[in-house]
């Protein structure tokens, strides 16, 4: 297909890595279907004009854009510390920390599940899809204290591609688990020390770059032989 007459919707286009990845398809003289959560939000600027499109993923999925979608890139997604388990109390009232850490797990399983099953589903239900790329996490193959519903909904992604996969074939369905590759912190000195520490715990001795993640995605996004595939961007980050 020509590429000028390619619709890719993008969401969590605004910033950071989705932005990184409406800007890899615009240059390359596709259409994009930038999502946002709500019309207030002040996306950074793209390269080229864009179509906007607005839902908050932790709402009901009214209406979908009025553009045919060739390709989604879902790259939205929610992150929330929380409960160490081993720190909660046996007291489940509503104030508790425990029916705290229930509502994370509900917002997390919302948006980086639920909503992009929906999305995903629905979009192919109108028109047939050619692909759907997801931006997991190696968060899928670990766990850490105090972000259990951030991980269970990453590794429950993870089913989501294989399951997307056999159900919407041929549909190509993959994702990429990226390591970290922006750092969380923004003083100098504690952005080293986190920069170093990543560094210790990868294979290839560097971080990586939203430019490895986008390299990846677009690789599987246009893999004409490849569906159902988990591609992990993390520098070994995790095989030590």
């Amino acid at each position: 297909m020509n590429q000028a007459h390619t619709t890719t919707l993008v969401t969590g286009a605004s910033r950071r890595i989705g932005r990184a990845l409406a800007q890899a398809c615009l240059a390359r003289g596709e259409r994009v279907v930038a999502h946002r959560r709500s019309a207030d939000a002040v996306p950074e600027p793209l390269a080229a004009p864009v179509d906007a499109w607005c839902w908050d993923m932790l709402q009901p999925l009214d209406s979908l854009p009025a553009q045919d979608i060739d390709h989604l890139i879902l790259s939205a997604s929610l992150f929330e510390r929380g409960h160490a388990w081993n720190a909660l109390s046996a007291d489940g009232g509503a104030a508790s920390a425990s029916a705290e850490e229930r509502e994370r797990f509900a917002r997390h399983l919302q948006v980086n599940l639920l909503a992009p099953w929906e999305l995903a589903v629905r979009l192919n239900a109108r028109r047939p899809l050619r692909s759907v790329t997801m931006l997991l996490d190696t968060y899928l193959d670990r766990s850490f204290p105090g972000h259990a519903a951030y991980q269970v909904s990453r590794a429950a992604g993870a089913g989501l591609v294989r399951a997307l996969a056999a159900e919407l074939a041929p549909c190509r369905v993959n994702a990429v688990a990226p390591g970290t590759v922006l750092p969380s912190v923004r003083d100098p000195a504690q952005r080293a020390e986190q920069e170093d520490a990543i560094k210790a715990r990868t294979l290839l001795g560097r971080i990586g770059a939203v430019d490895d993640v986008v390299d990846a995605a677009m690789y599987l996004r246009d893999a004409a032989y490849v569906t159902g595939e988990i591609l992990r961007v993390d520098g070994g980050r995790f095989k030590l």
